[in-house]
């Protein structure tokens, strides 16, 4: 198993790789940037703006993206660059409804396994 801060975007040329020439989906709750990375594991971030809302409901909206990421994770292929950027609507939101609108958004993209619409 990868250490976790292997597998967290931090530097500010990865984050803007991924702006630039990766792609994007769009759902209720965030909008999901992705890029093939050429590494054998997959990398994420998960980004919440001031128009979220305060603090705590910016790192509320980054808990539950981080834990419907974490549900879905075994099914996620490897070798992306992921940046997960929270929308206002996720305030108030239950993480079941949340990991919903993720998997969904991610199936699209051609992330999951098991999804044949690789892009």
């Amino acid at each position: 198993m990868r250490d976790h801060s292997e597998l967290t975007l931090r530097k500010q040329s990865d984050f803007s790789r991924v702006y630039k020439q990766g792609k994007s989906r769009g759902s209720r709750f965030a909008v999901i940037l992705y890029r093939r990375n050429g590494l054998k594991f997959t990398r994420t971030a998960f980004v919440a703006s001031k128009k979220v809302g305060n603090s705590v409901e910016r790192n509320r909206s980054r808990r539950l993206m981080r834990a419907a990421y974490r549900a879905v994770e075994p099914n996620i292929k490897k070798g992306y660059d992921i940046i997960f950027v929270a929308r206002a609507s996720i305030t108030g939101c239950k993480e079941p409804e949340v990991e919903k609108v993720l998997k969904k958004s991610l199936e699209s993209a051609g992330i999951l396994t098991g999804s044949n619409n690789e892009k």
